[in-house]
């Protein structure tokens, strides 16, 4: 175990990861950030390839937003709620979404106003 190794327990929590349309993660990410019982939250954008419904041979690249909720076990099904139906994630072709428990975790922090960190000192 490292010298960090207990940092993330003693919450129960849940990771919440909604895939939905490119452009859609960065709102959706806003709408939760400050809900009750968020502990960390971000988004990224993925890309891919689909071959359904081609040509054999032929690809298609399909771009995605992915957001990823770290939230206490008791506030997860709100925040599971609020992202489906912000998301539109009932409406077919739009997205999905998992919740998932987690073992162990913890909020990513943000650097202090004023940090610089060490490559810009050097």
């Amino acid at each position: 175990m490292t010298v960090l190794g207990h940092i993330g327990y003693g919450v129960e929590k849940k990771l919440v990861t909604a895939i939905v349309m490119s452009g859609r993660g960065l709102a959706l990410m806003k709408l939760v950030e400050e809900h009750a019982g968020v502990l960390s939250v971000t988004h990224h954008h993925a890309r891919g390839t689909d071959r359904r419904g081609q040509r054999p041979g032929t690809m298609v690249w399909v771009e995605r937003d992915v957001v990823m909720v770290l939230v206490e076990a008791a506030h997860a099904d709100a925040v599971f709620k609020l992202l489906f139906e912000a998301g539109d994630l009932g409406v077919p072709h739009q997205g999905v979404i998992l919740m998932e428990e987690v073992s162990r975790g913890h909020p990513m922090m943000p650097f202090p106003e004023g940090f610089e960190g060490e490559q810009a000192k050097g």
